[in-house]
């Protein structure tokens, strides 16, 4: 199964490309990245570098996106910047062709359901994800020690980029690994903003809670503190197997299996990190998340 990559400017087009195509020499996959198209306007200095990486592996640059689709099976969107994702993924979802867009999905809740809409008209598998979703330490929590779950305090690095605005170049990681926890429903958002952090405060709505700290200029690690009614389970994330896992998920989804979370909650989040960057424009004050059907 060919897949094709859009977007040149993130080391997960070398990294995901290394990790698919051992997974295929090992005929544990009939996926293979076969082609790359590079749109330009690169965020990240090293675009480069990661498509000669790339070439290295056999992946062959095309001259069009149009050329791109003719011979591929199904689409990464592997651009950095969010902003540039709708634009780079509807010729995909146009052809009905299985569509990964890496995080975040988009920058605007707008832009978030236009795609949704054109991935339900089109009947287009899509999806996207962080790589803390696969995380051993959140796929494996021992959820019935716990019994029924009230509160997580989670933790993550806060990079920002000013290509994106606020939570969603770095927020996006922490605030997916919360929701692979526990799932969709915020309800409203409350948001500050300091020079070294961010403070993110999630209300379910059913009584569920979340408090989130993503901070810039501290370890480069996730982690979380899960409070149930019967114990408290705490961790770290061990980065050594994230990528393969989340690859792994990635290939079942291109070989027709159900994407690890669906589009409509995905698009939750992007409303969740939109709500929580017009809180911190207001002192914390709590922001509403719209409703997405």
């Amino acid at each position: 199964m060919r897949l094709g990559a859009i977007g040149v400017d993130s080391s997960h087009l070398p990294e995901f490309t290394k990790r698919i195509n051992a997974l295929n020499q090992a005929g544990q996959t009939r996926c293979r990245v076969t082609a790359l198209w590079d749109p330009g306007e690169h965020e990240l200095e090293k675009a480069r570098l990661w498509k000669q990486q790339a070439a290295e592996m056999g992946v062959a640059e095309v001259a069009s996106c149009e050329q791109l689709l003719n011979q591929v099976d199904g689409v990464l969107v592997l651009a950095v910047n969010g902003c540039r994702h709708l634009k780079l993924a509807l010729p995909a979802l146009e052809r009905a062709l299985p569509t990964y867009i890496d995080k975040p999905l988009t920058c605007s809740l707008t832009e978030a359901r236009q795609l949704l809409d054109v991935a339900r008209r089109r009947r287009a598998r899509c999806y996207s994800a962080s790589s803390l979703r696969f995380a051993a330490e959140v796929t494996e929590l021992d959820r019935t020690a716990l019994g029924h779950m009230v509160a997580i305090d989670a933790f993550g690095p806060g990079e920002i980029h000013q290509s994106m605005p606020g939570l969603f170049f770095y927020g996006v990681h922490t605030i997916e690994m919360v929701d692979a926890i526990w799932g969709p429903g915020v309800k409203r958002v409350s948001a500050i903003h300091q020079t070294d952090r961010d403070l993110v405060d999630l209300d379910y709505g059913d009584g569920r809670y979340a408090r989130l700290r993503m901070q810039r200029g501290g370890a480069y690690a996730f982690g979380a503190t899960v409070h149930g009614t019967q114990a408290v389970r705490q961790f770290v994330v061990d980065f050594a197997d994230v990528y393969n896992r989340l690859i792994k998920g990635m290939v079942r989804f291109f070989e027709g299996g159900p994407a690890p979370v669906p589009l409509r909650d995905l698009v939750e989040n992007v409303a969740v990190m939109e709500a929580g960057n017009t809180s911190m424009t207001r002192e914390g004050a709590w922001v509403p998340v719209e409703q997405v059907e």
